[in-house]
């Protein structure tokens, strides 16, 4: 039997770039039951693209919010209005995607395969390749236990164990953490390749984004330690030291203002301990 699922992507301005999702999305060998696109209060043609696809398509489910509500730093508050219970508790599969996005037509395919051959994967992404000047695209290097937010599937069972998607930054941290608590796998899969049309933090400026990965370290509970090891190996890369020290500062402005933390201490505890024995070079769930 096919496996059943539902993908869901937020959209906020994304003429640019949602054609080219939707074209992927259609173009699947395995389709979703339905696909909700939510159009976060646009002021671009967004709405009107999604609408007309939702015309033409009938698994497609818009739905458009107004912009005179409280905005979250993550996010994931827009995708959780609409993640409920009743809409994926009879699916085997839940896709998120963000709207900046394009892929072939076994990206699907080639997932849930990974899911069929591991039954303890929770989590699964794509390898995600960013431009690099010239009409280039480079993939983007993680560690494999780490699924990058922008492309993220998860098994209904997986997705029960996380409960929500938290709505601020440091959210795709915070959900596989939960699964390998669980017991489950997360990885992200060099073979399966999505475009990201918008890299990383390229939407606030780079060195934004830098910061506001401190942020999210803050938030997760990042270990001091390993904060600074982390911002220190990114020192050679673009824009270097100036970027580690913008990681830094997001970190320390966490917590110099006693920011929140997520309010889970044993998924805290949890971290620090894969933390501390990446850096004793021990065996780890994040090696």
């Amino acid at each position: 039997m096919t496996p059943r699922y539902l993908a869901i992507t937020p959209a906020r301005d994304e003429q640019r770039f949602l054609p080219g999702l939707i074209a992927s999305m259609r173009a699947q060998t395995i389709a979703p039951q339905r696909w909700i696109i939510i159009d976060d209060a646009s002021t671009d043609c967004t709405g009107a693209i999604i609408d007309e696809a939702a015309r033409t398509t009938p698994w497609i489910e818009p739905h458009h919010l107004k912009s005179d509500r409280p905005r979250q730093a993550g996010g994931e508050s827009v995708i959780m209005r609409f993640l409920t219970r009743d809409r994926w508790q009879d699916m085997d599969f839940i896709f998120r995607l963000d709207a900046d996005l394009s892929f072939g037509p076994d990206l699907v395919a080639l997932l849930l395969a990974e899911f069929e051959r591991d039954p303890r994967l929770g989590i699964a992404s794509p390898i995600l390749a960013e431009p690099a000047g010239g009409g280039r695209w480079k993939d983007v290097a993680l560690r494999p236990m780490h699924t990058r937010g922008a492309a993220k599937m998860y098994s209904r069972a997986c997705f029960e164990v996380v409960g929500k998607l938290e709505p601020e930054l440091g959210w795709d941290v915070i959900d596989g953490v939960r699964a390998q608590m669980a017991g489950f796998r997360t990885r992200t899969f060099s073979h399966i390749r999505c475009f990201h049309h918008r890299p990383q933090g390229s939407a606030g400026g780079r060195l934004r984004g830098h910061y506001a990965l401190g942020r999210s370290a803050w938030y997760v509970g990042y270990s001091p330690l390993f904060l600074l090891a982390a911002a220190l190996r990114r020192i050679a890369e673009p824009p270097f030291a100036l970027g580690s020290l913008m990681i830094i500062a997001g970190y320390l402005e966490g917590l110099v203002k006693r920011r929140p933390r997520v309010d889970d201490p044993d998924l805290i505890r949890f971290v620090r301990r894969q933390q501390r024995r990446r850096l004793l070079l021990m065996d780890s769930l994040w090696s």
